[in-house]
């Protein structure tokens, strides 16, 4: 019994002092976003815990983005700002990780917002399983005018609040999360490795999702926070504007990492049935032609597929233009069941996330 005390008390004191020594390291990175950076400092300035380093990586901006982080400069204790010859996110993201000093790294997009409790909250969530790595926020996706869209993590899944172990549910986060609700331990970085450039030198996206899902098939031990604890606005130079983007990233993820994934069968089933439906949404938007390109891309990366190739004979007889009324029949309910709630972006960040 005696043995146990012990035991007990030396872990609490291992999760004390592991909280005791916890540093955050925002990173925001930017790129030509002068005009909605202000925004974005605004909610890290606002933050209730103030024990923070900020690192503003700018990815070589040739508007007036130096100009707006020195008028902000005053409002933080720590803060370093790093500018660099244009490469892409991954690489921007790399060189803030070698350069940030936090044992925690809280990513912050240019265009997005915090909600001033989210370093707390997140702080309060590793107190309880210190030994996490990574963290994920839900958030809410608005326009540039403050209309509420929806749920960065949309409805179809609970996850649970805490601990993410089951492979369905992680899936699920590796497909739907931002990096703007991410905050992982920088060793864990240091262990999955660097995020991969080489989706710099094509479409610019994927990077985080790439990494995200090596991070998890390595065994990083992942919470999740239901919270809505940020902002996504949604925009004309938002690199995830067009879906159908997101396709050849995807597939090359999935090729290199989601095939025999060691996360088991249902992790792998889920990838699939995942890549499947994607690929069908995108056919109602696009040409007969290029649905069929598509369609071919993804029976090769998937190694076959009985359900994609009919889908694909069927586009010789109009299949993606019979899809066309169905992408606006359901954009029409969105529109219905969506809430029409309207937030004051230029309100004080407690003010915005109070009204949500």
């Amino acid at each position: 019994m005696e043995r146990f005390i012990h035991a007990a008390a030396d872990q609490k004191t291992w999760v004390e002092t592991s909280v005791q020594e916890m540093k955050f390291t925002v990173v925001v990175t930017t790129y030509n976003y002068a005009h909605l950076l202000p925004d974005a400092l605004k909610t890290v300035a606002a933050q209730t815990l103030q024990d923070f380093e900020l690192l503003v990586v700018d990815d070589g901006s040739t508007d007036n983005t130096e100009e707006v982080v020195e008028r902000f400069r005053p409002q933080f204790c720590n803060f370093r700002y790093l500018k660099k010859p244009h490469a892409g996110p991954a690489v921007t993201r790399n060189v803030a990780l070698q350069h940030a000093c936090g044992t925690h790294i809280a990513f912050l997009d240019a265009d997005d917002l915090w909600s001033p409790h989210y370093l707390q909250t997140v702080r309060n969530m590793l107190a309880k399983s210190p030994q996490a790595d990574l963290v994920l926020s839900n958030g809410l996706r608005i326009r540039y005018d403050g209309t509420v869209l929806r749920s960065v993590f949309p409805q179809g899944i609970e996850l649970p609040e805490g601990t993410v172990d089951s492979a369905k549910e992680l899936f699920f986060l590796c497909t739907h999360f931002l990096p703007s609700g991410m905050v992982i331990r920088k060793s864990l970085y240091n262990r999955v490795g660097p995020f991969d450039t080489r989706f710099d030198q094509e479409q610019r996206l994927g990077d985080d999702v790439d990494w995200f899902i090596r991070a998890v098939t390595s065994g990083a031990y992942c919470l999740f926070i239901g919270q809505t604890l940020f902002l996504y606005r949604i925009h004309g130079g938002n690199l995830t504007s067009n879906p159908a983007d997101f396709l050849g990233p995807w597939l090359r993820i999935y090729s290199e990492q989601l095939h025999r994934s060691p996360l088991g069968p249902a992790y792998e089933a889920a990838a699939r049935g995942f890549t499947r439906s994607y690929v069908l949404r995108l056919l109602a938007h696009c040409q007969p032609a290029e649905g069929r390109l598509m369609l071919e891309r993804t029976i090769e990366t998937l190694r076959g597929d009985f359900i994609l190739r009919c889908v694909s004979f069927s586009t010789y007889f109009g299949l993606t233009y019979a899809l066309r009324p169905l992408k606006w029949v359901k954009r029409m309910v969105r529109r219905v069941e969506m809430n029409t709630q309207r937030v004051d972006l230029t309100a004080p960040p407690e003010i915005i996330f109070r009204s949500l």
